[in-house]
């Protein structure tokens, strides 16, 4: 018994003055708080619940577009750098041109975007120490003078074993959101929101599982409040192919469905989209040499007769 013992009587336990001295040992705290202590440590970073299936979204985001665009990237500085995007146009969409300025380092960056209407992107990313990280973004047009047409700000803490954040959207539109690791291939996490104005709340509960020898298994699940529900499944078959789906619900509203695929070869990338309303969508990037890159997509409905086609040159690609 640890505590057998507590008080002694012998002489050898006596001050001198003859009083006995006690003698209360520490209690073991024992091997549990240890393993917990490895455990959280052994447990990886979920990542934020805005990227909770950026691996299924990277191959079901083909790149595609109508009509023929150019883009010439110009690097000034290791910090500073200008893009220049010019769009001839196709039967839907009218000619533009934007002109672009990004400067960044290791803890900031800076990017700008200007169109030929006026209309101003721009957005800021900070890096506070390892842990915390700032994100604005702001537009402004000249339709609505002296007033930003839309306007988000986040802040994101990143730990050893989980994510947080908070976002502001203009009009009064304010969110939480949190992921956490509770197992090696295991991240819960959710997220709520509440309009000001609107007197509107809702939230939303998210689950990332990831298993493999490599990790190449990646599935994603989230409910909504308002009966929205959102499903993903991602296979990383090698380095050179992937293969990834996806399901949204919305009660009462629609469900669509797709499936995706990705070949990454040694000088191009091809993906392609198969969704259930009977869109098919492709494109392909091809690097000519190491400053210039050649992008064609296509995507058609035959049910809706919908059809674009794409043709695109960058100059100046990283």
């Amino acid at each position: 018994d640890r505590w057998q013992g507590l008080v002694c009587h012998d002489a050898n336990n006596r001050e001198p003055s003859g009083r006995l001295r006690l003698s209360v040992p520490q209690p073991d705290p024992g091997p549990d708080i240890a393993m917990l202590k490895r455990f959280m440590a052994d447990l990886p970073n979920p990542g934020t619940l805005e990227q909770l299936k950026r691996e299924a979204q990277g191959i079901l985001s083909p790149d595609v577009f109508d009509g023929a665009r150019f883009e010439f990237n110009k690097t000034l500085s290791p910090k500073f750098a200008l893009n220049h995007n010019v769009f001839l146009g196709s039967a839907q969409m009218p000619a533009s041109y934007e002109f672009g300025a990004n400067f960044g380092d290791e803890r900031v960056l800076i990017a700008s975007r200007v169109d030929m209407g006026g209309r101003l992107n721009g957005r800021i990313n900070a890096q506070f120490g390892e842990s915390f990280a700032a994100r604005l973004q702001a537009q402004a047009s000249p339709e609505s003078p002296g007033q930003m047409q839309s306007l988000k700000a986040d802040l994101d803490y990143k730990g050893s074993t989980c994510c947080a954040g908070a976002t502001y959207m203009g009009g009064g539109l304010l969110g939480a959101n949190l992921m956490q690791s509770i197992t090696p291939w295991l991240a819960v996490g959710g997220e709520g929101f509440y309009h000001t104005q609107k007197e509107v709340k809702g939230g939303a509960v998210a689950a990332r599982a990831q298993w493999g020898h490599k990790g190449e298994h990646v599935a994603t699940a989230k409910a909504g409040s308002f009966g929205n529900v959102e499903l993903s499944y991602q296979r990383k078959v090698s380095d050179k192919v992937g293969l990834a789906t996806e399901m949204q619900y919305y009660h009462n509203q629609f469900c669509n469905f797709g499936v995706g695929y990705e070949f990454r070869l040694r000088q191009a990338t091809f993906k392609g989209l198969i969704q259930s309303d009977t869109t098919c969508s492709a494109s392909l990037e091809e690097r000519i040499n190491p400053n210039m890159n050649l992008m064609l997509s296509g995507q058609l409905n035959h049910k809706k007769k919908d059809y674009k086609f794409g043709f695109g040159v960058v100059i100046g690609a990283a």
